[in-house]
């Protein structure tokens, strides 16, 4: 085995903006849950904005490929 650890690779633009939106959305998941447990109305929109954030942005993330070997 090698001790020499596996060089970094720099996120691309869109793979940082991605990220960013995906911890967007899962505050709002977050959020929208605990608004939702006092039963309240905006809690529960906050909760499926989320979701819906959380699924397209994990989608694309998906799709952005494998990172690049060295």
């Amino acid at each position: 085995m090698s001790d020499e650890a596996a060089p970094k690779v720099e996120p691309t633009g869109l793979e940082r903006r991605t990220r960013i939106v995906i911890l967007v959305g899962a505050s709002l998941l977050l959020g929208g849950i605990a608004l939702a447990v006092s039963d309240d109305e905006f809690g529960r929109w906050l909760t499926v904005a989320g979701v819906l954030l959380l699924f397209l942005t994990l989608h694309r993330f998906g799709r952005l490929g494998a990172d690049q070997s060295s």
